[in-house]
């Protein structure tokens, strides 16, 4: 998971909470990556989340442990290892199909995402209007700006079908 960042964890994350523990459908878990995309904490935090809804404390902490220990550990015991590999013409190659695969990995997960949470005209609208904002704008607030401006139109359309009170 060290390669690729939070992002990698998704599928795996998604499929242990949603398909097989059922502790969130797959509505909740959509709702948490948009909440984690915003705050300002680490992404991966919203694992502690999960982890609470599938086993109150405990499972937060042993499912946050579960997800940064392993990583911090491969990079604090291997550092020294993987600087040495820097130089080494060959590990480049090994680097590259890792980047690759873990690229397929973020896709096939968005893909899913998509799936999932583009059910309608509307969000597929939605969808359209921030990814080409994002694909355009590069500031440092796009991402968050673009979730909170999402959300206020969700809102607003929820309101005007009667879905709030």
């Amino acid at each position: 998971m060290t390669f690729g960042g939070a992002y990698t964890v998704l599928p795996f994350l998604r499929h242990d909470a949603v398909e097989v523990g059922r502790w969130l459908t797959d509505a909740q878990f959509l709702d948490g990556v948009a909440l984690s995309s915003v705050v300002p904490a680490p992404f991966v935090i919203f694992s502690t989340f999960v982890g609470y809804l599938g086993g109150g404390w405990v499972g937060a902490a042993v499912l946050t442990a579960g997800i940064f220990l392993p990583a911090f550990a491969f990079t604090l015991v291997g550092h020294r290892h993987l600087e040495r590999l820097i130089d080494h013409p060959g590990a480049h190659g090994f680097l590259d199909g890792v980047t690759a695969g873990v690229v397929g990995l973020i896709a096939a997960t968005a893909v899913e995402v998509l799936r999932t949470a583009v059910d309608r005209p509307e969000t597929a609208a939605v969808f359209a209007l921030s990814l080409a904002v994002l694909y355009r704008w590069k500031a440092k607030g796009a991402v968050a700006a673009v979730v909170a401006a999402a959300g206020v139109v969700g809102w607003v359309w929820t309101a005007r079908s009667g879905g709030l009170p």
